[in-house]
């Protein structure tokens, strides 16, 4: 049996509303949930925090202040791509 853990680039472990982040399967089925755990619920929470970055941004100002324009090259950040799984044997 291995728990799987769909952590962020920061390395915590992701929440995302509806879904399962953290879950036990047999050592079969691990590839396969750890395909769907870098899919939709990664791509869901990075989402939510590219939004986060963006009204951050816009509250310092957005494109008219120097400190609102830096928050936004910062938006891209946030990216699905960069989570990972973990994987711990039981």
């Amino acid at each position: 049996m291995l728990q799987l853990r769909l952590v962020n680039e920061n390395g915590y472990t992701v929440t995302v509303p509806g879904y399962e982040t953290v879950v036990t399967v047999s050592d079969e089925l691990a590839d396969a949930t750890e395909e769907f755990l870098l899919g939709e619920p990664a791509e869901a929470d990075a989402a939510f925090w590219r939004q986060v970055a963006r009204e951050h941004a816009e509250a310092l100002g957005g494109k008219e202040t120097i400190n609102g324009r830096n928050a936004l090259a910062k938006v891209g950040y946030h990216n699905a791509r960069d989570y990972r799984v973990q994987r711990t044997q039981l």
